[in-house]
């Protein structure tokens, strides 16, 4: 009986402390935000910066780090087929261009940055895999770098510019309106309880010793599972990379307005039905990305942008801040493509007989969501701390994994034509 005292009393604590204490890792806005603003019918995104930000970059990307740099040194540069977790596998590096070709489908408002004029550009894209170990989440990505014609800010060159403009993008769904049309965390604070709790550490009992943070994390797992759970069923789990839709998941400035933008692809790219969660899905994306390089068909994907509007931002709920900054902040929120449709501005094509299957430079080869024009910088606390997050992991990653030197092939990326 004495046992059972206990228990509940230590149950009565463990509740009240997550109570009453300050919630850890909720973001909490002001009440006073100005109210929405909108120009010509589009939403005016309002970022808010909280005090603690630097901080909470600094704390996720040295975990980051510390995760990369606990593998095998050199694992990558040894074992092609070595599959890092939480950041996934590359299954091949292409060649291709990109073609902005439909810019009047924009407002000219919004005719800005990569949408300022009609042109062609040489790309390489990385195509690769992901499984994480602890979420269960299984995607393919496309990272898409660009021969810009002049200098564009860079996270890795010295001088902080190169003419290189980075697009990155995770597959989802082929349905209007899919949920993994977003990210599954809504912004840094998230994230960063989420990179803290491996490898162990006096963080991570803090993190588990609030309720509320295992509430948290159970509705991001929650989240994931959502994602995932169309991506393992017939028809979607037969789409080749491919054959396969991409999306930028979090907001992104264009001009003084903010959008989303996507990669839908042109022709059907059909695989062997499979659950992603239980193949070797590096294996499994290996094969199939040998075999469409083995057909010589190349992929091509229509570049589409979607804009922001008061309609396709949800109605804030009691403890949300207005719309503006939702639809800049939130990085999970869904904007209704069919009150704001994406809108075609292009052409992408990846051609089979200019891949380079050398690790040693795809390894090396590194990217950045903020690898952009300011005109189209991200937005949002998430995307603000993945500056810094990727970065970090990007130069353990060339140095530890690959045995490369950080920022080697910045300016120097082995674009086609």
């Amino acid at each position: 009986m004495t046992f059972l005292w206990i228990a509940l009393a230590a149950m009565a604590a463990y509740f009240a402390y997550g109570l009453f204490t300050p919630h850890p890792t909720k973001r909490v806005f002001a009440d006073d935000l100005p109210a929405d603003r909108v120009e010509n019918g589009y939403l005016i995104p309002q970022e808010v910066f909280d005090p603690e930000e630097e901080t909470l970059f600094k704390r996720a990307s040295a975990s980051v780090a510390a995760h990369t740099g606990a593998l095998k040194k050199h694992a990558a540069r040894d074992d092609e087929t070595f599959h890092e977790p939480h950041w996934g596998h590359t299954s091949a590096m292409l060649r291709g261009t990109l073609k902005i070709d439909n810019i009047e489908n924009l407002p000219e408002p919004f005719r800005v940055g990569l949408f300022s004029q009609s042109r062609g550009y040489a790309v390489v894209a990385r195509a690769g895999t992901q499984k994480d170990p602890d979420v269960g989440l299984t995607s393919t990505r496309l990272a898409i770098k660009l021969d810009y014609p002049e200098p564009v800010p860079n996270v890795y060159a010295p001088s902080g510019e190169a003419n290189e403009l980075d697009l990155l993008l995770a597959a989802g769904n082929p349905g209007n309106n899919g949920a993994d049309h977003t990210f599954f965390a809504r912004d840094g604070h998230q994230v960063a309880m989420a990179f803290g709790l491996k490898p162990p550490s006096l963080g991570t009992l803090k993190t588990l010793a609030n309720w509320r943070n295992i509430a948290i994390l159970l509705d991001v797992r929650r989240r994931v599972a959502g994602l995932a759970a169309p991506l393992r069923k017939a028809p979607v789990n037969q789409d080749g990379w491919a054959g396969m839709p991409y999306y930028s998941l979090g907001p992104f400035a264009l001009g003084d307005a903010a959008m989303k933008f996507a990669l839908l692809p042109v022709n059907p790219h059909k695989v062997a039905e499979h659950d992603r969660m239980k193949i070797d899905f590096a294996d499994f994306s290996k094969k199939n990305m040998d075999d469409w390089l083995a057909s010589g068909e190349a992929a091509e994907f229509t570049l589409a942008v979607q804009l922001a509007t008061p309609d396709c931002i949800p109605e804030p709920g009691p403890q949300d801040p207005p719309k503006a900054v939702m639809a800049a902040e939130y990085c999970d929120l869904a904007w209704d493509e069919t009150a704001s449709p994406y809108l075609p501005v292009g052409t992408l094509t990846l051609s089979t007989d200019t891949a380079i299957n050398t690790a040693e430079i795809w390894g090396n080869i590194q990217y950045n969501a903020w690898n952009t024009l300011p005109s189209m910088r991200p937005l949002g606390q998430l995307f603000r701390m993945r500056k810094h997050v990727h970065s970090a992991h990007s130069n353990v990653r060339v140095a530890h994994l690959y045995g490369g030197k950080p920022g080697a092939l910045v300016g120097k990326c082995p674009f086609s034509g």
